[in-house]
């Protein structure tokens, strides 16, 4: 299994996470409490605050990501005992490709396949740079090695959100549409730095001019049988 993710702003995805802001330290872990908590808290510890804008949530990271996958545990659990929680498999929920953290926090990097690689970049980019510098991601976790896609590019989950997942975020460039932004937890500031590369959502020259789904004319069409 190789893939890092970040999950929701920290870098965890497949085998290897970075431990924190500012720490050099790096070990192998498929799974966010094997080390991911040190820096961005237990995923079931109420009164979560993001690392990225400080922003409280109001509650868990799991209750929030509860209410986006609409209760679908498979999305990111697999097994009857719905334990341990791995970064990039899972059972896969209804409709759901069964990549649980990925769905959300990863992205079609092309021949490189549904990667972390951004958000790698994005922690690379704040000096938390032990990922890609022990060689298990040193193929794309710096930005002057490999080019990822756009930040308006979709990650699996918001492009198929399956059946009964509403709130899935319908678009990485954070466009207040009728589906749910990325930042819907409670009063955030931003989304997601999706391509690593310093600015977030419409901020980033990546979303000038798209259209959001609902507004297109598929969207319009669609939305009239939903």
């Amino acid at each position: 299994m190789k893939a890092c993710l970040i999950f929701g702003g920290l870098l965890v995805l497949g085998t290897a996470i970075v431990l924190g802001i500012g720490v050099s330290d790096v070990a192998a872990y498929a799974e966010y409490a094997q080390g991911c908590h040190n820096c961005h808290g237990g995923f079931r510890t109420n009164n979560y605050s993001s690392l990225a804008d400080g922003q409280a949530w109001g509650g868990s990271m799991h209750s929030s990501h509860q209410d986006w996958l609409g209760g679908d545990c498979d999305g990111c659990h697999s097994g009857s005992g719905k334990s341990p929680v791995i970064l990039d498999v899972s059972d896969g929920g209804s409709g759901l490709a069964a990549i649980s953290c990925l769905g959300c926090h990863g992205r079609d990097e092309g021949g490189a396949g549904v990667t972390g690689a951004g958000l790698r970049q994005h922690h690379w980019s704040n000096f938390i740079t032990s990922c890609g510098n022990t060689g298990c991601h040193a193929d794309d976790s710096n930005p002057s090695v490999f080019t990822v896609v756009g930040e308006h590019v979709l990650p699996p989950y918001y492009a198929n959100p399956g059946t009964g997942h509403p709130d899935i975020p319908d678009h990485p460039c954070n466009l207040l549409s009728q589906g749910y932004p990325e930042d819907v937890a409670a009063a955030a500031l931003s989304g997601l730095d999706n391509d690593g590369d310093g600015v977030y959502d419409t901020g980033d020259l990546d979303c000038a001019g798209v259209v959001p789904i609902e507004t297109s004319t598929w969207g319009g069409i669609k939305a009239m049988f939903d």
